[in-house]
C-alpha cells in the first residue's frame, strides 16, 4: 500500500515539474517588443496579431531590392505587409543599427551583420507575410540575408521618428 502511494505521489509530482517547466519556458521566450527594449537581440517570424493602433509599411520584396512605402513610421506599434513580388524566396530582417543599409559590415560570404536584429521573416514567391514589431526611435536596416541577395543590393533604410 505504501509503495502504490509513493508511486502516486511521484506521477503526480512529475506531472506538476513537468507543467511548471513548460509554463516557465513559455514565460522566458522573447517578444518583439523585448527585442526592441534589449538592445536587438532577439528575433521572431510573425505575430499572430496586428495591434489595431499599429502603423501600417508596405513592403515589396523583389530580386534584388527592397521597396517601403513609406519609409518611416513613429515609435511604437508597426506592422510590415509584407510581399515577396520576385520569383525567390526572400526574407526581411529588420535591424536596429546606427549605420546606413548598404554599409554594414559583412563576412567573407556577403553576409551582412544581423547585430540589433530586432525581428525577420521569410516570404516564398507570390506569397505574403505581416511582420509586427514594437520599434523605437531610431535607424533600422531592412535586409534580405539569403546567399548573395544582400551583396546584390537588397536593402533599404527604415527611419522610426
Amino acid at each position: 500500500m505504501k509503495l502504490n502511494a509513493l508511486r502516486c505521489s511521484l506521477a503526480v509530482g512529475a506531472m506538476a515539474l513537468a507543467l511548471g517547466l513548460s509554463a516557465c519556458s513559455a514565460d522566458n521566450e522573447a517578444s518583439p517588443s523585448d527585442a526592441a527594449s534589449d538592445g536587438g537581440t532577439a528575433a521572431t517570424t510573425t505575430a499572430s496579431t496586428t495591434p489595431a493602433n499599429a502603423q501600417k509599411v508596405k513592403v515589396s520584396l523583389v530580386e534584388m531590392a527592397i521597396n517601403t512605402t513609406p519609409s518611416s513610421a513613429k515609435a511604437g506599434n508597426v506592422a510590415f505587409d509584407i510581399s515577396n513580388d520576385g520569383a525567390v524566396t526572400h526574407e526581411m530582417v529588420v535591424v536596429k543599427t546606427k549605420t546606413k543599409a548598404a554599409d554594414l559590415p559583412t563576412d567573407s560570404a556577403g553576409k551582412a551583420s544581423e547585430t540589433g536584429s530586432v525581428g525577420e521573416t521569410e516570404v516564398e514567391p507570390g506569397a505574403s507575410d505581416v511582420l509586427d514589431l514594437k520599434l523605437a526611435k531610431g535607424h533600422y536596416a531592412l535586409i534580405c540575408n539569403l546567399p548573395g541577395h544582400y551583396a546584390a543590393g537588397m536593402y533599404s533604410d527604415f527611419t522610426v521618428k
